[in-house]
């Protein structure tokens, strides 16, 4: 397991940083994020589905984002910062159970493809987790999960954040 404020001050908070796509509505969004697929200790998906790291990324998005979306010429800054925040060059999928720091770089991604800003408010940051990272799956987590999720394990961390 990961504790989240480690997660925060070791993982997200420097993968943000690290991409230069940091700002509070990004950082709460990831650590969201993670608490709600991961609950920052299950880093390879129950009954052995595809999803790895904290961020349950599945390995057709991780394609997506490494094969195509930062292969774009005008992704090159982007690209590069990712892989400077890897544990190893390229980036590789099953990486992500052990690299933190990769996942949530990724993880970062992934939402910085989305055309809609990063909402401030935690009920439209659950929404916009289910729309554009769970991609509105009628099985499994939904935005109230999150919701749950973020009070078991991010609350301590944003105490004013509601």
């Amino acid at each position: 397991m990961v504790a989240p404020a480690d997660a925060l001050a070791n993982y997200v908070r420097p993968a943000l940083i690290g991409l230069n796509l940091h700002s509070v509505d990004a950082e709460r969004l990831l650590m969201g994020t993670a608490a709600v697929e991961s609950n920052f200790v299950n880093f390879v998906q129950f009954g052995r589905g595809p999803a790895r790291g904290m961020f349950q990324m599945e390995p057709a998005t991780f394609d997506d984002i490494i094969n195509r979306y930062l292969a774009m010429a005008e992704q090159a800054v982007l690209r590069d910062a990712l892989i400077a925040l890897a544990s190893g060059s390229p980036p590789r999928f099953d990486a992500l159970e052990t690299d933190h720091l990769l996942a949530a770089g990724l993880a970062r991604v992934r939402y910085h493809m989305v055309q809609a800003g990063i909402p401030s408010a935690l009920k439209d940051q659950a929404e916009y987790w289910w729309v554009h990272y769970n991609c509105e799956s009628p099985h499994g987590l939904k935005p109230a999960d999150y919701l749950a999720r973020w009070e078991h394990y991010c609350k301590a961390l944003y105490p004013d954040f509601y």
